[in-house]
């Protein structure tokens, strides 16, 4: 079992909180914001622990840790319920039920797992009850960036973050349940620093072949021929197109601070070894490069279609490699 309590404990979001509660003046809301999609609920948890459990550290051991793990306590409430994204109905049920004294505890804690899929109706009828709440309802709101809530929502809650840990933290956190630790390290050193990409790529046994296409498209493609022949290679990873992506934003960053002569920023020696014979990149293409892939990342998630994002973002490396060629 991953140890999220590890992860979590040493971060200023959870030092904040701990704060808080140590002086007894916590925030009726709080929202957590972590970019890691498939762990997110993980966090949520252990800060609904830290929230309730009477330990000055959540115990993870005492009846209310053990209810929260398995989303059964009582007076704690999880949503959504069930895959779909949190709706109106459920906030219904929220307001309905912050008015009912708690059954066990002196407070009742509702957590909302928003990720990005909050919608507009859904926030509005969240508000009047976050900025004023029941007394000893207190609201623990999970996104995975504070771009998807709304202005007057994130001013009614206080915001705190758990950013993506380093390689020495994720190893220790996970190596006890990813044994192979040679496939760990490999893993970790490709990820964005979250436990649910690390485990990802852990357990995608292909996943090494998108790197082997990142480093061969930075290589080979050289005009605007090669254009169609790449990005048909890449279109057929499908569902694995963000981790190209994710891969290809690590291979510039690398060749960046390579060039800048940073080597000790490198995150990743041997995806640099296997770019090492690309050409014509230079710092100002580098980072046009990494611009535009962060956008093709926004148009992703805006389910732009596979081809044309493809070949739109490999047409921009070439226009930015010749551009600033010539500058």
């Amino acid at each position: 079992m991953i140890d999220f309590f590890s992860l979590v404990k040493d971060t200023n979001a959870y030092k904040i909180v701990r704060g808080e509660k140590s002086k007894n003046t916590l925030s009726h809301a709080y929202i957590l914001v972590c970019s890691d999609e498939k762990c997110l609920n993980n966090y949520l948890k252990e800060f609904a622990k830290l929230l309730t459990c009477e330990q000055f550290d959540a115990c993870n051991t005492c009846r209310v840790c053990n209810l929260i793990e398995k989303n059964r306590h009582q007076d704690i409430y999880f949503y959504p319920k069930t895959e779909n994204p949190v709706n109106v109905e459920d906030v219904a049920e929220i307001i309905n039920e912050s008015i009912i004294k708690p059954i066990e505890l002196n407070k009742k804690l509702f957590v909302i797992n928003f990720k990005d899929n909050a919608s507009l109706s859904v926030q509005n009828k969240l508000l009047k009850t976050l900025e004023e709440p029941p007394k000893n309802v207190f609201f623990l709101i999970g996104v995975l960036s504070e771009h998807a809530l709304l202005q007057t929502v994130k001013s009614r809650a206080k915001k705190i973050e758990i950013f993506p840990f380093d390689k020495e933290k994720l190893f220790n956190a996970l190596k006890n349940e990813l044994t192979d630790e040679v496939s760990l390290e490999r893993a970790i050193s490709l990820t964005d620093g979250t436990v649910g990409q690390t485990v990802k790529l852990y357990n995608d046994k292909n996943f090494f072949s998108t790197v082997d296409l990142v480093a061969e498209t930075l290589v080979n493609m050289n005009s605007s021929k090669n254009v169609l022949e790449y990005s048909t290679k890449i279109t057929k990873l499908s569902q694995e197109l963000e981790d190209f992506l994710s891969v290809l934003e690590l291979a510039l960053k690398d060749m960046l601070v390579s060039l800048e002569g940073k080597e000790n920023l490198v995150q990743n020696k041997e995806l640099l070894a296997k770019t090492k014979k690309a050409t014509g990149f230079n710092v100002a293409s580098l980072l046009y490069g990494l611009e535009k892939v962060e956008e093709a990342k926004k148009r992703k998630k805006a389910n732009a279609t596979n081809t044309m994002l493809i070949e739109w973002l490999l047409l921009q490396i070439l226009e930015g490699k010749f551009k600033w060629q010539k500058l």
